[in-house]
């Protein structure tokens, strides 16, 4: 199975790097957009394309890069999930959302 490709549009960065690193231990890669603060969002529509999945907080994102975003995948095809928050947690979600399963590196009460 290839590296799951999960775009972060927003978020914290402290949120954004702690999620990169629970999917790289995972064997996947995640691509991040800051959702315009500083990423310009031209950048988006390249980002989408590569992704595999695309995710979003909506307590930390311009409404433009959400909708944007939101957009994008209609045309591309690709599966989002608005997330709760910026959370952790919320990412961890998004994988159930989307009916894939989390890597067992992810969930909290494995052995």
């Amino acid at each position: 199975m290839p590296a799951l490709r999960v775009l972060y549009v927003g978020g914290r960065p402290g949120c954004v790097e702690q999620a990169r690193d629970l999917l790289y231990a995972a064997g996947g890669a995640l691509l991040a957009h800051d959702g315009g603060r500083h990423d310009h969002p031209s950048l988006l529509p390249g980002l989408v394309g590569r992704a595999d999945q695309v995710v979003f907080p909506v307590d930390c994102v311009s409404h433009d890069a959400a909708l944007t975003v939101k957009r994008l995948c209609r045309q591309l095809g690709k599966p989002f999930v608005p997330l709760r928050s910026a959370g952790i947690a919320s990412f961890l979600a998004a994988f159930a959302a989307t009916g894939a399963h989390a890597p067992r590196r992810f969930e909290k009460d494995s052995p």
